[in-house]
């Protein structure tokens, strides 16, 4: 897909959402190959990214993490608060890790929300982690108590931040833990399944791009119960990442064509064959081909600020 049509999709349809994102899941590659080498690299990302316009900034923290299944079976898991050009570190080791299975997270905080390690991204539990860009709007005062109540020990204990994210993904793990024979996909539609309920009760919007692996299986979505939705975009045949699957926020390379738009309300699943599949969302919100406008909290936050 051309960048021009690509930014006229974005600018009519898409909400520039907190953060960006990426997945890759493939042939071992160094973490430099998918953080710092692309044209559209998480540099740029933090600091000039293109599809956002509520902040043009992730500069609220950052997070990696990656897999090496042969030495141990939980992921290698870095965070930060600080904004990711800033860390000197990263760069130091990136052209000496190598992984087939590699997230990466920037952070721009939701309004009201803390700058704070704790709610950096990507969140891990033993060998699970899970990222998420998106909303759930007036989560505080709607939508954080009622997520809490049915999120189950131990998870509730671990809970380190503030974040919609990270109240998500223990939702998720909580009902991993009520229904065991669950599959990853399942769980993570049941825990969307249980979000709309809330949020209709509660009278919140909800878009959720999220990511999740337990380092053999990956589970991306992306999702919205309203008009506007966050972008992401999807290869399976890039030069620059052959026998790879790619999941971002934004292409990492707006020449390559073999970026394709993500479809909407759609999952994506990747097994261990590295074999993709992709399955409808069911949603609620949706009615006669049509989704509801985002209520006026959303539109708050989604509106540029006019100086």
């Amino acid at each position: 897909m051309a960048y021009k049509a690509v930014a006229k999709e974005v600018l009519l349809n898409d909400f520039q959402s907190m953060c960006r994102f990426a997945v890759y899941r493939g042939k071992p590659i160094t973490l430099k190959k998918l953080i710092f080498e692309p044209p559209h690299n998480f540099v740029e990302q933090s600091r000039r990214p293109r599809e956002m316009i509520i902040t043009p900034i992730n500069v609220d923290g950052y997070g990696l993490a990656w897999y090496n299944l042969e030495v141990h079976p939980e992921p290698a898991v870095i965070t930060s608060e600080k904004p990711f050009w800033h860390d000197i570190n990263v760069a130091r080791i990136a052209d000496k890790i190598v992984s087939p299975t590699i997230f990466v997270h920037v952070r721009a905080a939701s309004p009201g929300l803390l700058v704070h390690q704790a709610n950096s991204h990507p969140f891990q539990w033993k060998e699970q982690i899970f990222m998420h860009n998106g909303i759930i709007s007036d989560f505080k005062r709607c939508m954080m108590r009622a997520i809490r109540q049915q999120i189950a020990d131990p998870f509730y204990s671990h809970l380190l931040g503030t974040t919609d994210s990270e109240h998500i993904f223990h939702l998720y793990l909580s009902i991993r833990q009520e229904q065991p024979t669950l599959t990853m996909a399942e769980a993570m539609l049941e825990t969307i399944a249980r979000l709309n309920t809330l949020a209709e009760k509660h009278g919140s919007d909800l878009i959720l791009n999220m990511a999740l692996t337990d380092g053999k299986t990956i589970v991306v979505t992306r999702y919205t119960s309203i008009e506007k939705s966050a972008t992401l975009y999807y290869t399976q045949s890039s030069p620059m990442f052959p026998e790879a699957i790619v999941v971002a926020s934004e292409p990492l390379d707006y020449r390559d064509t073999s970026w394709q738009t993500f479809p909407l309300n759609t999952m994506m699943v990747i097994n261990e064959r590295n074999e993709l599949s992709m399955i409808p969302i069911p949603n609620p919100f949706l009615k006669d081909g049509h989704l509801p406008s985002a209520r006026p909290v959303t539109l708050k936050i989604s509106t540029p600020t006019e100086n």
